[in-house]
C-alpha cells in the first residue's frame, strides 16, 4: 500500500506541471490498463459496471460488463465497479496493473481516507484486493480518457447477467477503442 500511495503522489506531482490527460493512454511496458466505470439505471433499480484491459501497446485484451440489481449511490456504485473489476482481474492472474476510474473521491478514498458508510465499507474492500498485485495503480482520469469503461457500463442497460469478451471486443465498444487508438 505504502508503494500505490508514493507512486500515485508522483504521478500526480508529474500531472501539476503537463495536466491531466484527456485521452487514454497506453501503461508503461510489461504493465495492463484496466478502465472502470459504473452506470445507474433508477428506471430498472440496477447498476452496470463495465471494464476493460489493454496491454501496453493500447491493444485490447479483454472486457467485462454485469448488471448489479439494487440502487446505490453514484460514489457507492464508482465503488462497486472498481471492486468487480479488482476481484475480475486478480482472478486472471495479472500482477502489474493500472486501475483508472473517472471517480475522482473513489480514487481519492483508496489512497487512505476514512469513513464509516457504505462507501467506505466497499474502499477498504478495494483496498484488500489491492494486497493480491505485485505493483497497482489506481489513478483518477476523466470521462473523456474512460470511455470505453463508460460504454460498457452503460451497455448493462440492455443486458443481463455478466458478460466478457476476449480478444474481440464487444460491437457496443469498438469505436470507442478505434478512437482511443488514434
Amino acid at each position: 500500500m505504502n508503494m500505490m500511495h508514493e507512486w500515485n503522489q508522483k504521478c500526480a506531482e508529474g500531472r501539476s506541471h503537463r495536466g491531466v490527460s484527456t485521452r487514454w493512454r497506453s501503461p508503461h511496458q510489461g504493465w495492463i490498463k484496466v478502465n472502470t466505470d459504473a452506470a445507474i439505471f433508477s428506471e430498472w433499480n440496477s447498476t452496470g459496471v463495465g471494464s476493460v484491459i489493454r496491454n501496453e501497446h493500447g491493444q485490447f485484451i479483454r472486457a467485462r460488463n454485469q448488471k448489479l440489481h439494487g440502487l446505490y449511490s453514484p460514489r457507492e456504485t464508482e465503488a462497486l465497479g472498481l471492486k468487480e473489476a479488482l476481484s475480475w482481474v486478480k482472478n486472471l492472474g495479472y500482477k502489474r496493473c493500472v486501475f483508472e476510474t473517472d471517480a475522482k473521491e473513489l480514487a481519492e478514498a483508496c489512497q487512505g481516507i476514512q469513513g464509516n458508510t457504505y462507501f467506505h465499507l466497499i474502499v477498504l474492500d478495494c483496498m484488500e484486493l489491492f494486497k493480491h498485485y505485485d505493483e497497482v495503480l489506481l489513478d483518477y482520469v476523466p470521462r473523456s480518457a474512460n470511455i470505453v469503461a463508460h460504454e460498457l457500463a452503460r451497455a448493462t442497460y440492455s443486458m443481463s447477467g455478466v458478460h466478457e469478451w476476449v480478444d474481440t471486443p464487444s460491437d457496443c465498444i469498438r469505436d470507442a477503442l478505434i478512437i482511443d487508438s488514434i
